[in-house]
């Protein structure tokens, strides 16, 4: 009979919604660990420090900017001075603390992008209070292959999302100065979580104009909300950057650096004739943009070619409900609004879907800037809230979630980007890529 209980309470313990989150934030930082030695350098760091970066440094995609300039930061030189410094002093901590080698490149940064997938859960339970969508939300995060392999890199986005998405915790739990200290490691990550910052503050002034009887009202309340999230984010920004220009001589003041950072970014234009994938082709199922090799190892045995290590960005299920979700979300707002009720979760989706989106539309066509679909990475929070939002309820709906899901997962097996051997004879066995 004891034993029963004891049973009993360990599968009511299994059972919390909040402890399934914990579990799978756990499978996923597992996953990641499982791949973070490969691909591993075949040369020694000082050969792998200066351009051109060769292969056999061991170096996936942008690593082969930022690990470099961080052996260079060792150094004491003030290198990558357009990007601010804290997912660098990740990764330096890393390489001081496990060597200057795969593990020291991307365990932090690794562990980063692992906490994302709680704290995507957490902030979709506070906006919706309900672990369904919590949960759902943080699934469709978690077995995203295209985020899985960027935040299990050593570059700056994943730092920038797990501060971004603790920020909008604190924010909707209205622990403000809590949310613009974390705000502020955002933006010390890197420089485009400001559309985040946007995206909050849009959405709680769309709160206050309407939960007040007068827009001067509205103003001063939002205006109290910007202080604590705004001027605090803002200041941890200066204070990193200040830090860094007096540990390494870069520049005069945070202000300077600041200029500079955004003279460099706004300098990056495409030409006429250049190869640049518009931000639509990001989310366009029919035209997308063409998979990107980040690093691949090819094999041929026995004229069977595979890739045991694989690592790439690519459209998956996620990315392809962008604007059903948009549109959905745009059509309950209205709804809410026809019914007297203020939109709370649909007026979130929109305006982190606007301001870390569609933001991109004008800056790429009218401006002519230099765009990246890897940027889509932070837009994935509100696609990963707006599906379940839609689809819960009715048990033929809840059916689909379902199906949108499996289909994330097994688009998740099949390019997982670092293959066992079976894994790879049971693809070719079936004829899929592997």
């Amino acid at each position: 009979m004891l034993l029963s209980q004891e049973l009993r309470g360990r599968m009511r313990f299994l059972g919390n919604p909040h402890t399934l989150l914990i579990l799978l934030t756990a499978l996923i930082l597992g996953l990641k660990l499982y791949i973070l030695p490969n691909p591993w350098p075949k040369l020694p760091p000082e050969e792998c420090t200066e351009p051109p970066i060769k292969t056999d440094c061991g170096l996936i995609f942008d690593e082969a900017h930022y690990v470099p300039a961080v052996r260079k930061m060792m150094r004491g030189e003030a290198v990558n001075n357009e990007h601010p410094p804290l997912s660098k002093a990740l990764i330096l901590a890393g390489i001081l603390l496990f060597g200057d080698n795969p593990w020291g490149w991307r365990l932090l940064i690794t562990l980063c992008g692992a906490l994302s997938i709680y704290f995507m859960g957490r902030v979709a339970h506070s906006l919706t209070r309900s672990w369904k969508t919590g949960l759902m939300a943080a699934a469709f995060l978690a077995f995203d292959i295209s985020a899985f392999n960027l935040s299990s890199i050593a570059m700056l986005d994943a730092p920038a999302m797990l501060f971004s998405l603790l920020a909008a915790y604190l924010f909707l739990e209205n622990r403000l100065m809590l949310s613009g200290l974390a705000m502020g490691l955002a933006l010390s990550s890197k420089t485009s979580s400001a559309f985040v910052l946007i995206s909050l503050l849009a959405f709680r002034f769309f709160h206050e104009v309407y939960w007040r009887d007068s827009l001067r009202e509205a103003l001063r309340r939002w205006l109290s909300v910007f202080e604590k999230v705004g001027f605090i984010s803002f200041a941890v920004l200066i204070v990193s950057l200040g830090i860094y220009d007096y540990s390494l001589n870069a520049f005069n003041t945070p202000f300077e650096h600041i200029d500079y950072m955004l003279n460099y970014h706004s300098s990056l234009r495409y030409k006429e004739g250049d190869v640049v994938y518009l931000p639509l082709s990001w989310t366009n199922p029919i035209f997308p943009y063409p998979r990107t090799p980040y690093f691949v190892v090819t094999v041929t045995v026995n004229g069977r070619e595979y890739h045991p290590v694989a690592y790439y960005g690519m459209q998956t299920p996620l990315w392809w409900m962008t604007w059903l979700v948009a549109a959905l979300s745009a059509i309950m707002a209205y709804g809410e609004l026809r019914r007297g009720r203020f939109p709370k979760v649909e007026m979130f989706i929109l305006s982190w879907f606007i301001f870390t989106y569609i933001v991109y539309f004008p800056i790429a066509h009218i401006l002519g800037r230099w765009v990246y679909p890897f940027y889509f990475y932070m837009t994935l929070p509100a696609i990963a809230i707006g599906l379940p939002r839609i689809l819960e309820g009715e048990s033929f709906s809840e059916t689909i979630l379902l199906l949108l899901l499996i289909s994330q997962i097994i688009w998740f097996i099949v390019w997982f980007p670092v293959k066992p051997q079976w894994l790879i004879d049971f693809l070719l066995f079936i004829g899929a890529p592997a």
